[in-house]
């Protein structure tokens, strides 16, 4: 993996590190009406965690997330629109 190169995002992927993605992502988690953003053990929280404790659907989690950083470019500075 080389510098800048973020880890692949799985059901184990620490919530905090997902919400650091950019302010797109936080959007998901409040229309999902979860109440991660801003909470305090966010960083000890995994996607499944979030989940099973808000009975969401992990794959559908994951996949939304996937689009939002693909077509919103919150994963690197390079791509983000101004």
């Amino acid at each position: 993996m080389s510098t800048g190169e973020r880890p692949p995002l799985t059901s184990q992927s620490p919530v905090a590190e997902v919400l650091a993605l950019g302010p797109e992502i936080a959007l998901l988690f409040l229309d999902w009406h979860t109440e991660c953003v801003g909470c305090s053990l966010v960083r000890f929280c995994t996607l499944e965690d979030v989940s099973r404790y808000y009975g969401l659907d992990l794959d559908a989690m994951l996949n939304q997330i996937q689009e939002r950083i693909e077509t919103d470019g919150s994963h690197s500075n390079s791509t983000r629109r101004t």
